[in-house]
């Protein structure tokens, strides 16, 4: 029928005894289905099959032609055994003589096939003549029948060797599936499909367990649970998931839970709480990952937990060695590359390296990556190693953490003479502290043994320290006393050594830790106060001790001078008011002392507490104040007690419980932003104000970049900027103004300052900074602002008007003058008209005076000295009649550093020495004298000078002489603006008679 067949195909159906129309050749030949003809002749109860014909389809999946198959036997065909077995099938379709179905699998020219066949005999005169089969190739369906029996296999082969225990539930509850590791939890030895946790567990038990798989057949979701689930071994910890199992149309059937037995590792993570004084390491859900490296292809096979620890999913992992090798760090290539020749070369039982890889956001993490050759050739060659990774990146910046508070520890050691000890019992080892060291003087590499240790103490003080000894290692009593030691170069100490037990899990004593402290300068201040007790009263005693009594009903108090002494005081400057002490104490303090002194008061009973004070010179002291009430037989009140300072018990007992929390504490309570940031941005350090602002706490921002954090974008680009020009430039920078818009959304005016600073731990470049927030003062600013501008307003007003109305009085009576009969009359004139002029020259020194006062800020600029002085000369010269002016040689022609205010310092010096000269022509005399750095000017007169007691006041507000009618404001401004320009003014004696100004200004560069 198909091409390349030279056999009539209509004779060979014709041969079969049966007239086949043309349309059933047509189905025969075009069907999808491999069909075939086979004649069957018995001969002697034997029978014979020979292939007669097949259509298209069964040449193209057998690769025989009808030629190949026309006339031969299944065993010529097929071969012997595979002959033999088709043979056997048509015989039996034979003797049965209906249609039989069977599935075969069968080697062809097209290659081996699985068949699903099918035999119908045909008959003539009740005897089977020939047989149709018609055959289906179902290879792919069985090579999927196969596979999922593989798979079914591995499946169950796995799920019956896991450890953890799993099971599957209907939706009702009921178990459909128990692995083996689940029965021998529950002790179930039964087929468990049917039972229900409540044929399993207590009631409670039972209850939980529902309740939870109604959660997951609810809400459709995998949960997670730890529970304590009781078995015949006892109660087993547990951590359980649940996932929703669905049918084809995604309906919730069931429930599918793992539960991994976790009782060792809650156990293991109580034993490691005990070793909490040592160590603060917290692992928190730590995940493994898993490596396996074929050392002949380096193809290496990871798990998850490899990629997800790098921020990558498995399929984005290449399974081969550079995958690994690209991604570690390059400075740590090398000595990861040492440590593993050296563990493949069998110089070490395990590889072990720690080293940074990149992560897939483009950062560093610390990885441990512990690893072991597990295979090698017959020559000893490396074959196959596997290996996990450890994420310490959080472990590696925490010893960063401990290695900086250990040396703040060590500091804080240092400044208290603090050390630590510590003798483990089991090993028989002494560890020293470098400060132990220190204060047995004694080189810190040399080692130390525990009778050594003891040999240092006194000999009168040994006994006592073995004794004690003995005792915390014995029956673990603690101990702390004061004892003396001899020093390696001779000398004696007095320390105070601390002992306290240390167990082991049995509750066995396994080492002593402890504290040593010089506290030599500490017994000799004892000692002299021992010495100073005996001639001191009981009031006095010890030095640093003030003695104090406060008048309940009048308020007074009195110090003696030793109190006085104490706060910084001058004797018998104390105000003498519970108010005036209450300023010396400490705010935060002061709401408690109070309280101790209500209950003192109240319960009639001695007062002690302690307190910090504030000395008058800004130092501050711990003291501890002891006191009685005392009753006068009039019904009076009054405490009387005593005040002594601790400072240095207080000091050590704060350094020993400093911590680095309490660093960080002092942080969070300084009410400015203070905030470390790296070169990208990120946040190192943020204070509580720093993270209010963002409304956030300090753990929210720290390790964010501001971008992140931020609620104004514009803000962070400006922080942003202040921050990499810092860093770059190496240069602190003072921000006076800037603005943060706040979490709620309130705009405040920050003043910062940013200084370079670089992290110690790592040496990166960052930016320290310090934000006040100034927003009410620059609100006050502007406010004092708008009250000078009215003030400079009213100022010109007022002087307006009133020089007008002087300059008519001047006029006038000089209009007056000249009409006047008689000389006493024009006298009187010739008074009112000098006076007009001086209250004109007060206007100016009052707008001089109001100029000053409005001044805002200190900024100074060149002036040249030639032109300011000249002019006031002239003026001088133009103004008063009865005045000679001389100047002693050139006026230097040098610029100061004044401003334009300078003339008036000149005019009034120059008028003051006319305007209070006795004499009837004032004679005043300029001289200057230029040095380096500075230029002099004086102004001599012959008047009647000034008493030398009055030189250092004259200069002071409102200060004149008696026989002045000035207002005394001239001089004050002459000394408010020389001091204003950094420069100085005196004054002297003039020869014979009168006084000579002096005014030294600094040269401008």
């Amino acid at each position: 029928m198909g091409s390349g067949s030279s056999t009539n195909t209509t004779d060979r159906f014709e041969s079969g005894g049966d007239e086949v129309t043309s349309v059933y050749e047509a189905m025969f030949r075009e069907a999808d289905d491999a069909i075939f003809l086979v004649d069957a002749e018995q001969t002697g109860g034997e029978y014979e099959f020979t292939f007669k014909q097949n259509n298209t389809a069964h040449q193209q999946q057998t690769g025989l032609t009808e030629d190949a198959m026309f006339g031969k036997t299944p065993r010529e065909l097929l071969g012997e055994e595979q002959g033999a077995a088709v043979e056997a099938n048509y015989r039996r379709c034979v003797e049965r003589g209906t249609t039989i179905e069977y599935e075969e699998r069968l080697d062809f020219p097209g290659g081996t096939t699985d068949w699903q066949t099918k035999l119908t005999p045909v008959t003539d005169d009740e005897a089977v003549t020939q047989i149709v089969g018609i055959a289906r190739d179902v290879t792919e369906q069985k090579e999927r029948e196969r596979e999922h029996q593989r798979t079914y296999r591995r499946f169950q082969t796995v799920l019956e060797t896991m450890s953890a225990a799993v099971f599957l539930k209907d939706a009702d509850g009921r178990y459909l599936l128990m692995n083996q590791a689940c029965r021998d939890v529950f002790d179930v030895d039964v087929d468990p499909i049917g039972m229900t946790d409540e044929e399993l567990f207590p009631e409670a038990v039972a209850a939980r367990a529902r309740a939870d798989d109604r959660r997951v057949v609810e809400d459709g979701e995998q949960i997670e649970i730890e529970e304590t689930i009781p078995t015949p071994a006892g109660e087993s910890v547990r951590l359980t998931r649940k996932s929703p199992v669905y049918d084809e149309e995604g309906t919730i059937r069931g429930v599918c839970g793992v539960s991994t037995d976790i009782t060792e590792q809650r156990e293991r993570e109580r034993a490691l709480q005990q070793l909490k004084d040592r160590i603060e390491l917290a692992v928190e859900g730590a995940q493994i990952g898993v490596w396996d490296w074929d050392m002949t292809t380096d193809e290496v096979e990871f798990n998850d937990q490899w990629a997800a620890m790098l921020g990558h999913s498995l399929d984005e992992i290449d399974p081969h060695l550079d995958a690994w090798e690209r991604r570690v760090h390059p400075d740590d290539t090398e000595s990861v590359e040492a440590a593993l020749s050296e563990h493949v070369a069998g110089e070490t039982e395990y590889y072990d390296a720690e080293h940074r890889m990149r992560t897939a956001s483009g950062e560093w993490k610390w990885i441990r990556d512990i690893g072991k050759v597990v295979e090698r050739d017959g020559d000893g060659e490396p074959v196959r190693a596997v290996g996990i990774h450890l994420d310490i990146d959080e472990q590696k910046r925490r010893e960063k953490e401990l290695i900086r508070t250990r040396r703040l520890i060590e500091r804080t050691q240092q400044s208290a003479s603090m050390g630590w000890w510590e003798v483990d019992l089991v090993d028989e080892s002494v560890t020293w502290s470098d400060e132990v060291y220190r204060i047995h003087e004694m080189p810190t590499d040399e080692p130390i043994d525990l009778e050594a240790g003891l040999d240092f103490y006194h000999p009168d003080d040994r006994d006592t320290i073995e004794r004690a000894f003995t005792r915390v290692t014995e029956a673990g009593e603690s101990y702390d006393l004061e004892l003396r030691i001899l020093t390696a170069s001779g000398g004696t100490r007095w320390v105070r050594t601390v002992g306290d037990p240390q167990y082991d899990e049995n509750g066995e004593v396994v080492g002593v830790l402890g504290l040593f402290q010089d506290i030599t300068d500490r017994k000799e201040r004892e000692q002299t106060l021992e010495e100073t007790k005996q001639r001191l009263t009981v009031a006095l005693d010890g030095t640093r001790t003030g003695v104090w009594e406060w008048d309940l009903a009048t308020d007074e108090v009195i110090w003696t001078e030793s109190m006085e002494r104490l706060f910084g005081l001058e004797p018998e400057t104390f105000e003498g008011t519970y108010e005036a002490f209450a300023e010396h104490v400490h705010p935060d303090d002061l709401p408690a002392l109070e309280r101790a002194i209500e209950r003192a008061k109240a319960a009639d009973e001695p007062l002690k507490t302690e307190y910090r004070i504030r000395t008058a010179d800004g130092e501050q002291l711990w003291g501890e104040v002891r006191a009685e009430l005392v009753e006068s037989e009039d019904g009076s009140r009054r405490l009387v007690g005593v005040l002594s300072e601790i400072t240095s018990r207080k000091e050590y007992e704060i350094a020993l419980e400093a911590t680095r929390e309490e660093l960080r504490k002092i942080i969070d309570l300084v009410p400015d932003l203070v905030f470390v940031k790296n070169r990208d941005g990120e946040y190192l350090l943020a204070n509580e104000a720093t993270a209010e602002a963002y409304g956030k706490t300090p753990a929210e921002v720290e390790g964010c970049s501001e971008a992140d954090i931020i609620p104004d974008v514009e803000d962070s680009v400006e922080f942003r900027q202040d921050d990499l020009e810092v860093i770059e430039s190496g240069e602190p920078r003072s921000i006076g103004e800037e603005t943060l818009t706040t979490a709620d959304g309130e705009t405040r005016v920050l003043q910062t300052t940013k200084i370079p600073y670089k992290v110690p731990e790592t040496g990166e470049d960052a930016v320290l900074g310090y934000a006040r927030d100034v927003t009410e003062l620059k609100e006050y600013e502007r406010t004092l602002e708008e009250q000078r501008d009215s003030l400079k307003l009213l100022n010109q007003v007022v002087r307006h008007d009133i020089r007008n109305q002087l300059m008519v009085v001047e006029s006038y009576t000089e209009l007056l003058e000249g009409s006047l009969p008689d000389d006493q009359s024009r006298t009187y004139a010739r008074t009112v008209i000098e006076a007009a002029k001086q209250a004109a020259e007060i206007t100016e020194t009052a707008k001089d005076v109001t100029d000053v006062l409005l001044q805002v800020g200190s900024d100074r600029s060149p002036v040249g000295l030639r032109t300011v002085l000249t002019e006031q000369i002239s003026q001088i010269r133009s103004d008063q009649d009865r005045a000679t002016v001389s100047v002693d040689g050139d006026v230097p022609d040098v610029t100061v550093l004044a401003d334009d205010l300078l003339e008036s310092v000149f005019r009034n010096l120059l008028t003051n020495a006319v305007v209070h000269n006795d004499k009837d022509a004032a004679e005043i005399a300029v001289s200057t004298r230029a040095a380096d750095d500075s230029v002099r000017v004086s102004i001599a007169d012959n008047g009647p000078g000034i008493a030398d007691d009055h030189k250092k006041q004259i200069f002071q507000e409102g200060e004149k002489s008696l026989e002045s009618g000035g207002t005394g404001v001239g001089l004050y401004l002459v000394k408010t603006l020389v001091d204003k320009y950094g420069g100085d003014v005196w004054v002297e004696d003039n020869e014979p008679t009168g006084s000579v100004f002096v005014v030294e200004l600094l040269l401008a560069d």
